[in-house]
């Protein structure tokens, strides 16, 4: 089990302790890592760790002092907060394209390789959507990582259904406009317990300000 680490904030002008963050690794890695190294340059005696892996985290056992969620928790002392919606679209690369064409309707994805979860590995059920692209969807590559998929779709190897806001950062690949995007949420959870911690609140809103200021990224 991993085991957030607790260290008391800072109640002066800065903060201090160490704050553990839970995510996606889709929207971990690919949104916050890239912008969390300015909220620890701003606090030099914070220290975050972000473990972004396609796992559920019991804030309760601390696990993480912070999750970010695709699903709004409805038991425990909970504190949940709406972060944005984001969308996901069918996508393959241009190689894949040039080298066996692109379906035309929904039913003719069948004939491609198509690249999804590992099924029995989903961690929550709103991420359990390829049906919602094609009654018939058949994963032939299976990848328990967003960003895994969408590394895999990049290099060629099928059509996958892919987090907008990062297969937008990849120009090798082409949208598949068979099909709208789906929308889904994320959300920032913690428990009530650590609600009166400084440095907790701190992250918090630099997450929640983050995604305020890129919105229209993910949709």
């Amino acid at each position: 089990m991993i085991a957030a680490r607790s260290t008391v904030a800072g109640e002066g002008d800065d903060v201090s302790g160490t704050v553990r963050i839970g995510a996606p690794d889709g929207f971990g890695v690919a949104f916050l890592a890239k912008r969390l190294g300015a909220l620890t340059a701003l606090h030099r005696e914070l220290t975050i760790q972000l473990v972004p892996v396609p796992r559920s985290f019991s804030l309760s056992r601390r696990e993480a002092d912070i999750a970010i969620t695709v699903e709004r928790p409805t038991e425990g002392r909970l504190v949940a907060g709406k972060l944005v919606d984001y969308t996901l679209g069918l996508f393959a690369s241009r190689a894949y394209t040039e080298a066996h064409g692109l379906p035309q309707t929904p039913a003719e994805l069948g004939r491609h390789t198509l690249i999804g979860y590992v099924p029995d590995l989903i961690v929550s059920p709103s991420l359990d959507y390829a049906a919602e692209f094609s009654a018939d969807w058949r994963t032939s590559f299976a990848i328990s990582s967003a960003l895994g998929q969408a590394e895999a779709v990049r290099s060629g190897a099928g059509i996958g259904i892919l987090h907008t806001f990062v297969a937008r950062s990849m120009p090798e690949l082409v949208a598949v406009d068979i099909v709208a995007p789906i929308r889904r949420a994320y959300w920032l959870v913690y428990h009530e317990s650590v609600r009166p911690l400084r440095r907790v609140q701190i992250v918090a809103s630099f997450i929640t300000k983050a995604v305020e200021r890129e919105r229209s990224l993910f949709v």
